[in-house]
């Protein structure tokens, strides 16, 4: 068990004056059996009332305008996590295992992920695996292996068949491509992101359901070891996870800067660091 702390922000820099910002933002660490979250303090400039809401997949996030002209828009938010409570995420609602049995746009299996994907069935003995969960850890440790680290290879709009056809990308392509072959495995998985302690921004795992369960599991690091882990959201695919969307009047080009700080208290460990996506 880890007691965590977080604090995270991203701030937009406008070319020209927004005259007008309506946002949605997914970026609220949510209660599960595996963590617990208190004391969330959220800000932003300029200042807003903001609704909550939750959407289709539970994820909590809040939307709002912004009337004033701004050529800023900062975002916010800190608190406190208690991790690794128990080794699974939450029970599987039973109109779940259909909706992430199938792919999206985005991690739908290739002619290139499929041909991978019966080399491992044979090579692993995937048949001969009942546990889903143990399915997962096996592809992941091959994935891992086969498949390379690497920034600016990919884009948020990069498939899993794209990424996996490049050999290269970030933890967002290892997500996807792990979700397409556990389709294939014939396994429930879905798409999650988060915090994670000594990450300079969110990342991104997967969750597979078993025996009535999501687990988590993070291909990019291979390992099931979730404890300095916090989730914010699922979905299929990272679309549906996305921290920010908005619509705007005006502004012209724009930048996005994000900061991250996560501080493992259990360990006494400071974590602060600062990227650009």
């Amino acid at each position: 068990m880890k007691n965590l702390k977080f604090d995270y922000s991203f701030v937009i820099s406008y070319e020209t004056d927004v005259q007008r910002c309506y946002y949605t933002i997914k970026a609220i660490p949510q209660d599960s059996a595996r963590q617990k979250i208190q004391n969330v303090e959220i800000k932003m400039i300029p200042e807003s009332k903001p609704e909550y809401a939750t959407d289709c997949h539970g994820n909590k996030y809040i939307w709002g305008c912004n009337p004033l002209p701004h050529k800023m828009f900062k975002f916010h938010i800190t608190g406190d996590a208690v991790c690794g409570l128990t080794d699974y995420e939450e029970v599987v609602e039973e109109n779940e295992l259909m909706i992430f049995r199938h792919g999206t746009k985005i991690n739908a299996a290739g002619e290139k992920i499929t041909s991978y994907y019966k080399t491992l069935e044979k090579e692993l003995n995937l048949a001969s695996v009942t546990s889903e969960l143990e399915k997962a850890k096996l592809i992941m440790n091959r994935l891992n292996s086969d498949f390379i680290y690497e920034k600016n290879i990919t884009d948020v709009k990069t498939s899993a068949e794209e990424a996996f056809e490049k050999g290269k990308g970030v933890c967002q392509d290892f997500a996807h491509i792990l979700i397409s072959l556990l389709h294939l495995a014939g396994c429930s998985a879905r798409y999650v992101t988060g915090f994670l302690t000594g990450e300079g921004a969110t990342h991104a795992w997967v969750e597979v359901a078993c025996n009535g369960k999501w687990y988590g599991v993070d291909p990019c690091n291979n390992t099931d070891n979730l404890e300095t882990y916090i989730k914010i959201g699922v979905g299929r695919d990272a679309s549906e996870c996305q921290i920010n969307r908005g619509v705007m009047h005006g502004g012209g080009d724009q930048t996005l800067e994000t900061f991250l700080s996560v501080t493992d208290r259990g360990q006494g460990s400071n974590y602060l660091k600062k990227g650009f996506v």
